[in-house]
């Protein structure tokens, strides 16, 4: 009880709660989270005023080659009013990189970013395996989280003003996944 209650690194706002088993911590601060929240909530309605790109705009996003692979796979598809657009890129034998690109233009779409992105703000967990934290790179706000016991990581960003990017590495680390996000819904 005496060393949490010196190790107080905590800003006004923030909570902490911990898993039942003790192993996993999430933090979060309310205060900030009402802020992006207002943010996030104008950036939806704007979101519902687009009219939702085509399957063809949205796999042409798509790169042929990222990290010195050529696509291997892609399928692009639409429902509830939002489309997604994949591609699997197979680096090597141990190495594979999966993009998912959604457009949040339209109902649909702003549905979707605020399912998938705006519940995960200021959002961390932490536990032996894995952790997940809201991070700003290149002037962008996302969501990285990544396993501790192997290079696996998933890095989740707005980009374009309008799609909701996700990289998921397998034997790719976090700072990798940033540098490929450069080429992807800029």
């Amino acid at each position: 009880m005496i060393v949490s209650a010196c190790n107080n690194n905590k800003k006004p706002g923030d909570v902490t709660v911990v898993s039942e088993d003790g192993e996993q911590k999430t933090t979060m601060n309310l205060s900030d989270m009402e802020k992006r929240n207002e943010e996030m909530q104008k950036q939806a309605q704007d979101l519902q005023n687009l009219t939702p790109v085509s399957m063809d705009e949205l796999k042409a996003m798509l790169p042929e080659e990222l990290m010195g692979a050529k696509r291997a796979r892609m399928q692009a598809t639409t429902a509830a009013g939002t489309g997604m657009a994949t591609a699997q890129y197979d680096v090597n034998d141990s190495t594979e990189l999966r993009v998912s690109i959604w457009d949040c233009g339209g109902p649909g779409g702003a549905g979707m970013f605020s399912l998938q992105y705006m519940t995960l703000f200021n959002y961390e967990a932490d536990s032996e395996d894995e952790y997940t934290k809201t991070i700003e790179f290149d002037g962008k706000r996302g969501i990285e989280q990544c396993s501790k016991v192997e290079k696996d990581c998933k890095l989740t960003y707005f980009g374009g003003k309008r799609f909701l990017v996700t990289l998921e590495g397998e034997n790719i680390g976090i700072d990798e996944l940033k540098q490929v996000s450069k080429q992807i819904a800029n």
